[in-house]
C-alpha cells in the first residue's frame, strides 16, 4: 500500500495570530560607515543611530555601486524596524535598481509586500532573491514560507520551514511555526485494475 502525506496548518486563527510580518536580511560589506551600517542592521540594536550611520555612509563615503546598494538595503531594514515602511520600501527598490544582482533587497521587498498582504508579489520577489543568492538564505525561505502559509499553500510552507532549519538549525521562528503543523499520512487512492 502506498502512503500519501498530507500537511495541514493547525487553524486559521493561528495564521491570523501569525500576522504578515516577515524577517529581513542584511548585506555584509566593506569598511567605514558602510560597514558600521551593516553592523547596526545585523544587530538590530538602536536603529535610530543605525539609520544615521547609513546616511553618513551614503553622504560622505565613496562607495562602489554594489556597496551603495547594500547600504541602502541595510538602511531599509532599520527603517522598517522603526515602522517607516514606505521609506524602507523606497530603499529596497533603489538598491534593486542600482544593483540587480543582490538578492537581499528582493527578499526584503518581499517582506514589505507580505506586510501589505500582497503574498503573490512577495513570493515573486523572494524567489528572485533566493535565485540570486543572499547573505542569509534561511531568512528568504522563512519569508517565503510565511507568504505560502498565508495563501493556504501549507505543504510548500511546511517544507520551506523545514529548509530553514536545515540551513540554520537554531532559527527559533521556524521551529515555532512548525509547531502549528500536523502531518498525517493516509493511504493513497487505490489504482483501478487495468
Amino acid at each position: 500500500m502506498r502512503v500519501q502525506h498530507l500537511l495541514f496548518a493547525a487553524s486559521v486563527g493561528v495564521l491570523l495570530a501569525l500576522g504578515p510580518a516577515g524577517a529581513q536580511t542584511i548585506v555584509s560589506m566593506g569598511k567605514g560607515y558602510a560597514h558600521d551600517c551593516f553592523v547596526y542592521a545585523k544587530s538590530g540594536v538602536d536603529p535610530y543611530d543605525g539609520v544615521d550611520v547609513c546616511n553618513q555612509a551614503l553622504k560622505d563615503e565613496v562607495l562602489t555601486t554594489k556597496d551603495r546598494a547594500a547600504t541602502l538595503d541595510n538602511r531599509g531594514v532599520m527603517l522598517d524596524m522603526l515602522g517607516k515602511v514606505d521609506k524602507a520600501a523606497d530603499d529596497f527598490h533603489e538598491a534593486i535598481r542600482m544593483n540587480e544582482t543582490l538578492g537581499d533587497p528582493h527578499v526584503n521587498l518581499g517582506s514589505m509586500l507580505i506586510k501589505e498582504r500582497r503574498y503573490g508579489d512577495a513570493m515573486d520577489e523572494i524567489n528572485k532573491g533566493l535565485e540570486l543568492g543572499m547573505s542569509f538564505p534561511h531568512i528568504g525561505y522563512y519569508d517565503r514560507a510565511i507568504a505560502e502559509e498565508m495563501t493556504g499553500s501549507y505543504k510548500e510552507a511546511y517544507y520551506d520551514y523545514k529548509k530553514v532549519l536545515e540551513i540554520e538549525p537554531d532559527y527559533a521562528p521556524a521551529t515555532e511555526r512548525l509547531k502549528d503543523f500536523i502531518v498525517t499520512t493516509t493511504p493513497a487512492p487505490a489504482k483501478s485494475p487495468s
